[in-house]
């Protein structure tokens, strides 16, 4: 496997690692912010959080295989360049709002909608722009690079994150992250001569459908992508739903979450750095299994484990999902014809992502119907039921880099 160093030469690949780095010290900062803010306007509830963080979602699920689309027909590097400049507006007019007093969850829920309507746009074409920037041979190790980017730049905005919203307050706090916007627009806009737009001369609607049908072509995704819609249903409400609502009661608020959150990503940058060393006979199992470390988590939550040991918990859960991410992006790259790539993954972050929106709307509800350990114990069910669906599929298992 070519080694970080030799990827690291590459001028394009440097710019493409700093722009990950600096908009993920945002990405960090943001949730803590909004969470905490939003629970903290008058009135607020876990369900009023939901709310916020539903609208956002649910117009990036539905944006998805048209971004692909847009995407492979505009070029890759030109997309992420224009929706990062137009999701900073949307971002800083949510911190003015929380800045001058007058947040109020419609407003979020509106603004939320609108970015995500460009994160839907974002995604595929982040996702497919590596391999405009690397040779082939150098795919695992420049995904597990940019991986590194994203996740020393996560930890960094945790520990802001964490530290704004207790001492200067939640505005002032995403609007760093909309400044990140900003500084990753410039870098990307360096590169864009190295994604170029592949358009097929057919209508959106036959694109659409030719993407849909490469994507179903491939069981072992089809089946991955599938179980992951209930892992990342899981996960997101109870990360972003769940995890502030206990933070609150019995880890002191902001400060005690972004600990957790920081532990997560030092977690993910480890085990981006393990994913760029190791040579998996068989990737999906792997990762697969090591995503047992969700519900584990899960379950120290339920049981209001000290919070050194939630942290702990969140560390292994970062390390085994960088590890998955790494390897199942990697495998996309090299099976799926690089003119489809950013449709197939638009249809693999749509089917992946899909339920996420229904858990981060059903998670406030369900605390206030069955309580919030319970809530906890009925995710972690959840997401080891879906893991072992997904290995009991012969694609699944046989899927290696050298087949």
């Amino acid at each position: 496997m070519v080694g970080n160093r030799e990827v690291l030469r590459n001028v394009e690949f440097r710019r493409l690692f700093w722009s990950r780095a600096i908009s993920n010290v945002g990405n960090g900062v943001a949730p803590i912010a909004l969470a905490f803010g939003v629970l903290a306007l008058p009135g607020a509830t876990p369900t009023s959080l939901s709310i916020v963080l539903a609208a956002q979602a649910i117009p990036l699920v539905l944006m998805l295989p048209f971004g692909g689309v847009i995407a492979d027909r505009l070029g890759r590097a030109r997309v992420i360049m224009v929706t990062d400049a137009l999701v900073s507006v949307f971002v800083m007019t949510m911190a003015i709002l929380f800045i001058t007093g007058h947040a109020n969850v419609p407003m979020l829920a509106i603004l939320g909608a609108l970015s995500g309507l460009l994160n839907g746009m974002w995604y595929p074409a982040m996702s497919g722009l590596t391999p405009d920037v690397v040779p082939d041979e150098q795919l695992q190790s420049a995904n597990a690079l940019v991986s590194i980017a994203t996740n020393v730049g996560f930890i960094a905005g945790n520990a802001l994150g964490g530290v704004l919203v207790a001492l200067v307050g939640p505005g002032w706090a995403i609007a760093i992250d909309s400044l990140s916007f900003v500084f990753s627009a410039a870098l990307i806009y360096s590169i864009r001569h190295v994604a170029k737009p592949h358009d097929s001369g057919e209508s959106v609607m036959s694109d659409l459908i030719h993407g849909w049908r490469v994507f179903l072509s491939f069981r072992w995704i089809v089946v991955i992508v599938g179980c992951f819609s209930f892992i990342v249903m899981v996960w997101r409400g109870a990360e972003e739903v769940l995890g502030p609502v206990l933070a609150l009661d019995i880890y002191g608020g902001p400060k005690g979450w972004a600990l957790v959150m920081a532990c997560q990503g030092v977690g993910l940058l480890i085990g981006g750095i393990a994913a760029s060393r190791v040579r998996a006979g068989h990737p999906l199992v792997i990762g697969m299994l090591v995503t047992l470390a969700l519900p584990v988590w899960l379950l120290l939550l339920a049981a209001e484990a000290p919070l050194l040991l939630a942290a702990a918990g969140a560390f292994v859960f970062g390390f085994a999902l960088e590890l998955f991410y790494v390897f199942w992006l990697t495998a996309l790259q090299t099976r799926v014809p690089r003119e489809s790539l950013s449709r197939v993954t638009s249809y693999d972050a749509l089917g992946s992502m899909m339920f996420g929106p229904i858990g981060l709307a059903l998670a406030g509800p369900l605390v206030a119907v069955i309580g919030l350990h319970a809530t906890f114990v009925a995710g972690a069910v959840v997401a080891t039921v879906a893991v072992v669906v997904s290995l009991m599929f012969r694609s699944v298992r046989q899927l290696t880099f050298s087949n």
